[in-house]
C-alpha cells in the first residue's frame, strides 16, 4: 500500500486541497478575527519621557526571561519520535485534568520532536497525538519547580491502510471578509526581490503615483500602518519610506476600506495595514533570502525566530542596494498681465539607495493567557540623487497649437528655434535613520472574547540631506548660477494605547478603549547662492519650522447576535492639538478641534457561504506635518512646491454594501459604496513672477460612488485566478480666488493575476493592473497599463525556492497629466507632464525555508 502524506495548516483563509487519484476538492474556509491596535498622552517633556520609555524598554527585555523563571510552576518535557526513530515535528501535545475531561494547555512538538510545557503543580493526564500515527496517553504528577521528563514516545502507524493521499495546505493569496481583505506577500511571486511598494502595486484597490503618494479606491487620504499601530516611517500616505522595507520582511497586507470606531478616525480612504514577519512556533524556525537584479538591485535578509514554551526570540535583518533611472519632461505655456513664457524641461535623474533594516524582540509567555511583548525597529538608509534638468525656451508667441483638447507630443507645435537653452545639474546627498520602540501586552480572561490589550511605543527619525546645483547657460545670454541647500529634519512619536473586550450575555460584545499619540517635529532649510565668491543666504528659503500635533481619542463599540443577524455600533470621540511656529517670524498657527466619528455596521448570513453588510463610518483627514511646511523647495528654480500652514481637517461620511459569496473553489466580494467629503484637501498650481507653484489648500467638496468586485477561482487542478474592478465616479466642486473648478471624473481601475502551476513545484504568475485616465479640479490624467510575471521553483525537498520575475513588461508605468486654464479672463495657462519614476526591471532571488518556515 502507499504511504499516507498529510501537511494540513488549521488557519483563517485557507485553501485546504486534497488530491487523490489526480482529482482536486477543495474547501475555502473564512477569515475570522480582527486586529485590536489602538494608542494616552503624557503631559511630561518629551526628553524625560523618552528616558523613561527607553530604561524600561531595556529593563523588560533583559529580565522578563529571569523573571518568568521564577514563577515555581512545573515543567513537562519529552521527545517524540515515530518508528523509524525519527523526529515527529508538529505533533500535538496536551495536558488534560486528572478526569480527561477538559484540556488544560498544550503545545506542539518542535521541528527536532521535543516538547516543553510549563503547568501548574497537579496530576494531569497527558495525551500525543499525530495524524496518521496511533496515540499515546499517559498520567504525570508535577510538583512545584520539578521539571517531570517523560523521554522518548514511539508513535507507530496506524494499522488501518490507504491508497495514496496527499492533502497540500495552501492560504489562499487573498482572503475576503466584510471588514477587510487580507493579501498574502509569500503567494505573490512577482513581488519577491522588491520593496513594499512593489507589494503594494499589487494589491487591490490601491494604486501609487509619481510623487510616491497611494491612493485607495481613488482616494489618497490613506492610512498606513505596520503591524497595525502607525509609524515615523509611514506617517502619511507618501510610500517613499516604505521603499526601505524588504517585501521578504512582509507576511501580508490588510486593507480595510470602512473601518469602525474602534480605529483612529484618521484616513477617510480607510486603512492599509502591513503586517511584518512573526513567526512563534517551537525551536529555530525562518528563512534567508538573497537577490540580485537590473536596473542595478541587490538585496539580502534573514528572518529568524527561536521559541522556547516561555519566550519567542524574533530577528528579522535585511540590506538592500539599489540604482533606478528616472526620466521625462514637462511643457509649460504662460500668459499673464505682467508676464508671458514658453518652455520645456526635460529630467534624466538616477537614484540610488542602500538600505538596512533591523527588527528584534521577544514575545514573553507570562502565564497562558498573558503575552508580553517588547520589540525595536530600526531602518538606516543613505540615499544619492542625481538629476540633470534642460530648459529649452521659446517666444510665447511661438505656439502653433489651436483647440480645446490636447494630445501628443507639444513639440510638434513648435517651428521656431529656442531662444535661449539652460542645464540644471543637481547632486544631493541624504542619510536618514529610524527607530521604532514598542512594548505590547496582552492578558485574555476566558479566551480571546474577554481580554484587556495596551501598547506603548516610541518612534524617532532623523534626516540631513545635501544639496549642490549647477546651472550653465548653453545657448543665451543668461549668467551661470552655483546654488547650494541643507535640509535637517527629526522627528519624534510617542503613543500609548489601551482596549478592553468582554462578552455580554450569550450573543453580545462590548469593546472599549483609550489613545494618546504625540508627535514632534522640528525641520531645518538653508539655501545659498555664490555671488563673487562669497555664499550668501536666500532668504524665501531659509527657514525653521516647528510643528506638535497631540491627539486623544476613546471610543465605545457594542455588538451582539440575533439568529441570522449580528451588528455593532459604536462611536469615538477624538480632540486634535495642532501646533506650528516659524521661528525666524515668529508666526504661530494653533488648531484644537473635537470630533465625534460613529460607525454602525449590519450583518445577515443567508448560510455559511452567502452574507451581506451595510456600513456606515464617518471619519477626517488632518493636513500632514509636510503638508503645513511653508518652505519652498529649491531643486527646481522654475517648478516648486510648498506647504500651507493654514490646512484643515477634511471630513468624510462614507457608506458601504457588501455581497460575499464562497463556494468550493472561489469567492466573490462585490461592494457599493458612497463616500461624501468636505474641506478637500487639494494641489493647485498657479503662477507667481514667472514661477509655477504647486501648493495644497482646502479646495472643494466631493462626492464619490463606485462598484468593486473582488473574486479569486480555481480552475481545474493547476489554474487559480484572482481579480479586481472598481468603477467608480467622483465630482468636485470648489472657488479659489474667485473662480469656480468643477470636475467629473469616471474611473475604472482593474487587476487580474494567474497563478499557474506547471508541475509540482514549479508554479508560473502573471499580472496586470491598468488604471484608466481621470480628470481634475484643473485638467486630465491619463491612463496606464503595467504588467509583471515571473517563475518560481522549489528546491531542496521544499527546503528552498528560485524566483525569476520581470516588473512592468512593456516599460509602461509612465505618468502624464496636463493641466489647462482656457477660460480664464486673466491668464493663459497650458502644462503637459510625462514621467517616468520606474523602468522594466529583472530579479532572480534564492530563498531557503528552514523550521515551520518550510511549509509557509
Amino acid at each position: 500500500m502507499k504511504k499516507l502524506l498529510l501537511e494540513v495548516f488549521e488557519k483563517p483563509g485557507i485553501f485546504f486541497k486534497v488530491k487523490t487519484k489526480g482529482r482536486v476538492k477543495s474547501q475555502h474556509i473564512a477569515p475570522i478575527g480582527e486586529n485590536f491596535n489602538r494608542p494616552i498622552t503624557p503631559a511630561l517633556g518629551k526628553k524625560t519621557v523618552l528616558k523613561r520609555f527607553l530604561l524600561l524598554f531595556v529593563f523588560i527585555l533583559l529580565t522578563a526571561p529571569f523573571a518568568i523563571g521564577q514563577t515555581g510552576e512545573g515543567i513537562i518535557t519529552g521527545e517524540v519520535l515515530d518508528n523509524q526513530d525519527e523526529p515527529v515535528p508538529s505533533a500535538s501535545v496536551s495536558v488534560y485534568d486528572s478526569t480527561e475531561s477538559e484540556v488544560i494547555t498544550g503545545a506542539p512538538t518542535g521541528s527536532d520532536g521535543t516538547f516543553r510545557i510549563g503547568i501548574d503543580p497537579g496530576r494531569y493526564v497527558l495525551k500525543i497525538t499525530f495524524l496518521s500515527l496511533s496515540p499515546h496517553t499517559q498520567p504525570v504528577e508535577v510538583d512545584t519547580g520539578e521539571t517531570v521528563d517523560i523521554g522518548q514516545v514511539t508513535l507507530t502507524p496506524t494499522s488501518q491502510e490507504m491508497e495514496e493521499v496527499v492533502v497540500r495546505g495552501e492560504s489562499s493569496q487573498m482572503e475576503m471578509s466584510f471588514d477587510r481583505r487580507v493579501f498574502n506577500v509569500g503567494q505573490d511571486i512577482t513581488s519577491l526581490g522588491g520593496s513594499a511598494v512593489n507589494v503594494l502595486d499589487n494589491v487591490p484597490s490601491i494604486a501609487t503615483d509619481i510623487e510616491g503618494n497611494i491612493s485607495l479606491r481613488g482616494n489618497e487620504s490613506v492610512r498606513v500602518l505596520i503591524n497595525g499601530k502607525p509609524s515615523s516611517m509611514v506617517s502619511s500616505s507618501n510610500v517613499d519610506a516604505l521603499r526601505s522595507i524588504p517585501a521578504s520582511m512582509i507576511k501580508e497586507v490588510e486593507i480595510i476600506t470602512n473601518p469602525s470606531s474602534k480605529y483612529a478616525a484618521e484616513g477617510s480612504a480607510g486603512i492599509i495595514n502591513i503586517i511584518l514577519m512573526d513567526d512563534r512556533e517551537l525551536g529555530l524556525n525562518g528563512s534567508a533570502n538573497i537577490g540580485t537584479g537590473h536596473p542595478e538591485e541587490y538585496e539580502g535578509s534573514v528572518n529568524l525566530n527561536y521559541r522556547t514554551p516561555r519566550v519567542n526570540w524574533f530577528a528579522d535583518v535585511g540590506v538592500d542596494y539599489r540604482s533606478e533611472p528616472e526620466s521625462g519632461y514637462s511643457f509649460q505655456r504662460f500668459s499673464g498681465p505682467d508676464t508671458e513664457y514658453m518652455y520645456r524641461e526635460e529630467t534624466d535623474a538616477r537614484e540610488s539607495e542602500i538600505d538596512g533594516d533591523f527588527r528584534f524582540g521577544a514575545d514573553f509567555y507570562l502565564s497562558d493567557d498573558e503575552i508580553l511583548t517588547a520589540s525595536s525597529y530600526i531602518s538606516l538608509e543613505e540615499e544619492t540623487n542625481e538629476e540633470d534638468m534642460t530648459y529649452t525656451d521659446w517666444a510665447y508667441s511661438d505656439w502653433e497649437y489651436s483647440g480645446d483638447n490636447f494630445e501628443g507630443d507639444p513639440m510638434d507645435y513648435i517651428s521656431a528655434p529656442p531662444e535661449e537653452i539652460t542645464r540644471r545639474d543637481t547632486e544631493e546627498t541624504e542619510k536618514g535613520s529610524n527607530v521604532d520602540f514598542n512594548l505590547d501586552y496582552e492578558n485574555e480572561f476566558d479566551g480571546d472574547e474577554h481580554k484587556f490589550e495596551a501598547d506603548a511605543s516610541f518612534d524617532i527619525s532623523r534626516e540631513n540631506a545635501e544639496t549642490d546645483i549647477d546651472e550653465v547657460v548653453q545657448q543665451g545670454s543668461a549668467d551661470p548660477l552655483q546654488q547650494r541647500a541643507e535640509d535637517t529634519e527629526e522627528e519624534m512619536d510617542l503613543r500609548f494605547d489601551a482596549e478592553y473586550v468582554r462578552p455580554l450575555g450569550e450573543n453580545g460584545k462590548l469593546e472599549t478603549g483609550l489613545r494618546s499619540d504625540t508627535e514632534w517635529m522640528d525641520t531645518g532649510y538653508l539655501a545659498e547662492t555664490l555671488v563673487d565668491g562669497t555664499w550668501e543666504q536666500e532668504p524665501a528659503y531659509t527657514q525653521n519650522f516647528l510643528y506638535r500635533e497631540n491627539v486623544n481619542a476613546a471610543f465605545l463599540i457594542l455588538g451582539g447576535e440575533l439568529g441570522d443577524f449580528s451588528g455593532q455600533v459604536g462611536v469615538r470621540a477624538e480632540n486634535t492639538n495642532i501646533r506650528t511656529e516659524i521661528k525666524e517670524t515668529g508666526d504661530v498657527n494653533e488648531q484644537n478641534y473635537i470630533g465625534l466619528f460613529p460607525s454602525v455596521f449590519l450583518n445577515y448570513s443567508f448560510n455559511e457561504q452567502q452574507s451581506v453588510q451595510v456600513s456606515y463610518s464617518r471619519r477626517l483627514r488632518r493636513p500632514w506635518s509636510r503638508s503645513l511646511l511653508p518652505g519652498i523647495d529649491f531643486d527646481d528654480n522654475r517648478s516648486q512646491y510648498t506647504g500651507n500652514p493654514d490646512l484643515t481637517p477634511e471630513y468624510s461620511n462614507s457608506y458601504e454594501a457588501g455581497y460575499l459569496h464562497y463556494w468550493g473553489s472561489g469567492s466573490l466580494l462585490t461592494s457599493f459604496y458612497y463616500r461624501y467629503r468636505t474641506d478637500v484637501i487639494e494641489r493647485i498650481t498657479e503662477q507667481r513672477d514667472g514661477v509655477q507653484f504647486r501648493f495644497p489648500i482646502n479646495f472643494a467638496s466631493e462626492e464619490a460612488w463606485g462598484v468593486e468586485f473582488s473574486a479569486d477561482q480555481e480552475i481545474g487542478d493547476i489554474f487559480t485566478l484572482t481579480g479586481s474592478a472598481n468603477l467608480f465616479q467622483s465630482n468636485t466642486d470648489g472657488t479659489y480666488e474667485g473662480r469656480v473648478f468643477s470636475s467629473e471624473s469616471d474611473n475604472f481601475q482593474a487587476r487580474m493575476r494567474l497563478r499557474w502551476e506547471i508541475v509540482e513545484g514549479l508554479n508560473y504568475q502573471a499580472s496586470m493592473r491598468y488604471r484608466g485616465p481621470s480628470n481634475t479640479p484643473q485638467g486630465t490624467r491619463d491612463g496606464m497599463t503595467m504588467t509583471d510575471t515571473g517563475i518560481s521553483y522549489d528546491l531542496l525537498d521544499e527546503k528552498a525556492k528560485i524566483v525569476f520575475n520581470v516588473r512592468d513588461v512593456f516599460d509602461a508605468q509612465n505618468y502624464s497629466n496636463t493641466v489647462n486654464t482656457d477660460g480664464n479672463p486673466d491668464t493663459d495657462y497650458f502644462t503637459h507632464r510625462e514621467f517616468s519614476w520606474s523602468t522594466r526591471s529583472f530579479s532572480l532571488n534564492f530563498q531557503y525555508f528552514f523550521g515551520s518556515q518550510r511549509n509557509r
